[in-house]
């Protein structure tokens, strides 16, 4: 049985410099089983993450000025929240498109692409991960 090739996707991983968090090029992988994010920068390299499918508990997807969360999950939630108030989302003026995932030990908060986004969550989801998309209060009907 021949496997499908590995695919590879240009995203930004938000990861702690310091105290601070910024975003850095990164490529995410989705293999058979696992999907990897992993910076382009040496000096992200240990911030890489391989996580299992399996082991995800929620994968969120936004488009917004900063990465919106479902409910649950409280601790990682809390981790999270945690984070991501340590970014300085301030700046952003556009909206961009987060993905952010979780389990229940690790999470990571992504930037996808403009024109990779769909592809992206396509991935996930062709993997058997449910994702599930947040809409900003604004946007809510």
């Amino acid at each position: 049985v021949a496997l499908a090739a590995d695919s590879v996707y240009a995203v930004e991983l938000v990861v702690t410099e310091g105290k601070k968090s910024v975003e850095t090029d990164a490529d995410i992988t989705f293999k058979e089983g696992t999907f990897s994010i992993v910076p382009d920068k040496a000096g992200f390299a240990s911030q890489a993450k391989e996580l299992s499918y399996a082991d995800l508990k929620r994968a969120d997807y936004s488009y917004a000025k900063k990465p919106m969360l479902s409910g649950g999950g409280a601790v990682a939630t809390a981790l999270l929240v945690g984070f991501i108030f340590a970014l300085p989302f301030l700046f952003i003026k556009k909206k961009k498109h987060w993905m952010t995932v979780q389990t229940e030990k690790d999470f990571a908060v992504i930037k996808l692409g403009d024109r990779n986004h769909r592809q992206i969550i396509a991935e996930f989801e062709t993997h058997g991960v449910k994702v599930e998309t947040v809409l900003e209060e604004k946007d809510k009907k």
